[in-house]
């Protein structure tokens, strides 16, 4: 049945009883996106405070309370009960850490992890609060160089391993060169950006924008087409 309400162009479409079950699907779409579009929403207002204000201790209450945590979609990530052991038990196994530099790790998390920049604290964050598995600064033995990824990930979905490289200091020359360096290594080697390795950039004139951040969780982790199309 069609409905064409007065002074304006939308028309209503109602669907028979025996399309209840696709009825539902549009419903749950709706709702999806509704709640993605909220959290677009928050990011940009948060984006916005923390460019003036760089104390981490409002965010990290923010983040991680439960208020905020509910604008999340639990169920955008479906759960295999055999993977996300699998995954669990590989995220807490001891593994070869980077050592060099300790007086840098000095950003703490809600999580017991110190990071080296309040970048890398938010990405953390945000991959404990979707329940994705990862190392931080785990061992990487590339074309006889040895690395430490800022995030060595498994895929929740399928496993997969993706690295997340935080380049925070593009300004300066020498570790530009460096960083360059190293990414030219890992592309010969099968480690390449929209397939398995992650990449964002900041400086002191362009912070880190969180909704690059966010464009990189959809992409890499959100792909169920099912829950967002």
């Amino acid at each position: 049945m069609r409905n064409e309400n007065a002074g304006s162009r939308r028309t209503k479409t109602y669907l028979p009883r025996k399309k209840r079950p696709y009825a539902k699907r549009l419903a749950e779409k709706g709702l999806r996106q509704a709640r993605l579009d909220d959290i677009n929403r928050e990011l940009k207002a948060l984006d916005a405070y923390l460019r003036k204000h760089c104390d981490s201790s409002f965010w990290n209450k923010l983040i991680t309370s439960p208020g905020y945590g509910e604008l999340y979609a639990d169920d955008i990530i479906p759960t295999n009960a055999k993977l996300e052991d699998e995954l669990e038990k590989w995220a807490h196994e001891k593994f070869e850490s980077n050592l060099k530099h300790p007086e840098e790790l000095n950003v703490p998390t809600d999580y017991g992890i110190f990071v080296r920049s309040k970048s890398e604290a938010i990405i953390l964050m945000l991959l404990v609060m979707y329940r994705i598995p990862f190392r931080y600064e785990c061992r990487l033995d590339v074309d006889d160089h040895v690395y430490y990824p800022d995030f060595t990930i498994r895929h929740p979905l399928t496993g997969e391993i993706i690295y997340w490289e935080h380049a925070g200091k593009m300004d300066d020359p020498a570790y530009r060169s460096e960083f360059l360096t190293k990414t030219r290594i890992y592309y010969n080697n099968g480690i390449l950006p929209d397939h398995n390795l992650i990449l964002t950039f900041e400086s002191k004139g362009h912070p880190l924008d969180i909704s690059i951040v966010m464009d990189k969780f959809r992409e890499f982790f959100f792909c169920n087409k099912q829950a967002l199309n």
